[in-house]
């Protein structure tokens, strides 16, 4: 795009803002990058100009002479004799200049009004917003100008990044193209992936491995039936198991959903474990509650024992329940991604996983145990840290997000109800990467989380499309709007094609019937879909 003139600065000048006034034909669109040449500042004991960068945030069309005030036949009446009244006044906000060492610098000194204002050229643009020396993370193109790829800084990863966005609006997509991204790189990723959004990365979009496929393992507990993908669909699993007689007894209580208020239940469990040996599971320990709610001399203790057994057959059901954890040097080594697909387990089952699997990476860390850093994908995050700082796993997830970053382990936070989920969790994410927002509430806690997020880009968030998305922090030099770009790796959170599943259901129950299938708005609902 060239950088010729679009219009002049007019009215009122600030060092954040400026208004122009531009030509009908050739006015910039919203979110269009412009250029101020010239702007004095102060360096040392002189001055020098430099060339401003700013963005386009309100574009209107007035006429000085079709006033709202006259009827609409002296409007056509106008409108038949004169031509050529409309003018285009325009609303920018400055982002800076970038200085020799490639900082971006906010101005301390105002545009002239009466200076030209012209399109910014994309070879400007490529130094803002693309990453020079080092790697970047290339996660799209501009919003206006999608030639002009947005990289971002991967020591943008140091504070913790968090990605919301609402359900639809493509924030899985987006997650599992950074982590393609950063695998590449060296990276260390541990993905705990509740709804199997992620268990496809190892095939690219033809169904074939991806170029990522051999450092790619996918972790599933045994035994879980109607999972959307099979073993085979996602080109193979390792089975996650856990070392039951490992757990202490207040683990069971809180993956058993046993109540801190049911003393005589987590009692009997307590003199249940003592008096087992060896390796032993869930089953063992159901069947030694079971012999005392039947041979014990004390009624409470055999009602309580009879009780406790109940939820601990529960725990029977799963089959995650093995004789050795995943070792810890699988998930950490680096250049590795380990997906753990928690789908369609009990939901205390699932926080504890996540529990362990984040304490023992934290143990690991604070003992001077991991050699890399390690990012840490927590989808569907105000499940586990919530606002109300409940969960088995809040403690572990608050404490990571506020001295992780010390030890090596970055966080990346998702989820679609920011306002469910922990605000100091929230907040100590340093970069946020968010896509369409209309929950009022949501919007609310978003605004409260990041200290970079302007008023105009907070407007925006509700008129995002699928695949735009907003990133303010480290991550990027200035506030950036990006349009996503294609990934090379499978979605597995991708909505059902509604449309079509109801078209095969419907041609079942054709088949069913032995009936011919009717005609809907001149179409048959056939197996074409």
């Amino acid at each position: 795009m060239s950088n010729d003139k679009t219009g002049y600065i007019v009215g009122q000048a600030e060092t954040g803002f400026f208004a122009f006034v531009s030509d009908l034909e050739a006015y910039p669109p919203r979110h269009e990058y412009l250029l101020v040449k010239g702007v004095k500042e102060r360096k040392g004991d002189g001055f020098i100009y430099v060339d401003v960068l700013a963005q386009v945030n309100k574009i209107s069309n007035r006429s000085d002479i079709l006033s709202d005030t006259l009827s609409l036949e002296e409007i056509e009446s106008i409108i038949g004799r004169y031509s050529g009244t409309t003018k285009v006044f325009g609303e920018a906000k400055v982002l800076g200049y970038m200085d020799d060492m490639g900082e971006v610098i906010m101005p301390r000194s105002a545009t002239v009004p009466g200076q030209a204002v012209s399109i910014a050229p994309s070879e400007l643009l490529v130094r803002f917003f693309t990453k020079t020396g080092g790697r970047g993370v290339t996660i799209g193109g501009l919003i206006t100008r999608e030639e002009v790829k947005v990289q971002l800084d991967p020591n943008g990863f140091r504070r913790h990044v968090a990605v919301i966005a609402q359900t639809g609006a493509g924030k899985s997509y987006l997650v599992g193209l950074v982590l393609e991204k950063l695998l590449p790189l060296g990276a260390s990723i541990v993905v705990l992936d509740p709804n199997s959004d992620y268990v496809m990365m190892k095939k690219n979009r033809n169904g074939q491995p991806s170029s990522i496929a051999d450092d790619v393992v996918i972790y599933r507990p045994p035994g879980i039936k109607g999972r959307r993908y099979t073993d085979e669909d996602i080109g193979g699993a390792d089975a996650y198991t856990i070392e039951f007689n490992k757990l202490q007894d207040s683990e069971i209580f809180e993956v058993a959903g046993i109540n801190e208020k049911w003393v005589h239940l987590r009692g009997i469990i307590t003199d249940a474990l003592k008096s087992l040996e060896g390796i032993y599971g869930p089953k063992q320990l159901m069947e030694r509650l079971n012999w005392i709610a039947i041979n014990d001399e004390d009624r409470q203790r055999r009602e309580s024992a009879g009780r406790a057994s109940n939820y601990i057959r529960r725990l029977t059901n799963y089959k995650v329940w093995g004789t050795q954890d995943i070792p810890l040097d699988d998930l950490t080594r680096p250049k590795h991604m380990s997906i753990i697909d928690l789908a369609g387990l009990q939901r205390n089952v699932t926080q504890y996983i996540v529990q362990k699997t984040l304490s023992d990476i934290w143990q690991l860390a604070v003992t001077g145990g991991l050699q890399f850093p390690i990012f840490v994908v927590l989808e569907e995050a105000h499940n586990f840290v919530p606002a109300d700082h409940g969960g088995f796993s809040s403690g572990t997830i608050e404490r990571i997000a506020a001295e992780g970053r010390k030890f090596g382990i970055f966080l990346l936070v998702v989820t679609q109800r920011p306002n469910k989920i922990n605000s100091n969790v929230l907040s100590q994410c340093n970069s946020q990467i968010i896509m369409r927002l209309t929950n009022p509430d949501d919007m609310s806690a978003v605004r409260r989380s990041s200290e970079g997020l302007s008023e105009d880009l907070f407007n925006d968030l509700p008129g995002l499309n699928k695949g735009e998305a907003v990133i303010v922090g480290d991550l990027t030099k200035i506030p950036t709007m990006v349009k996503v770009s294609g990934r090379t790796t499978t979605e597995g959170g991708s909505d059902i094609d509604l449309d079509a599943a109801l078209g095969r259901a419907l041609e079942e129950h054709y088949r069913s019937k032995k009936m011919a299938p009717e005609k809907v708005n001149d179409k048959e609902y056939d197996t074409r879909w």
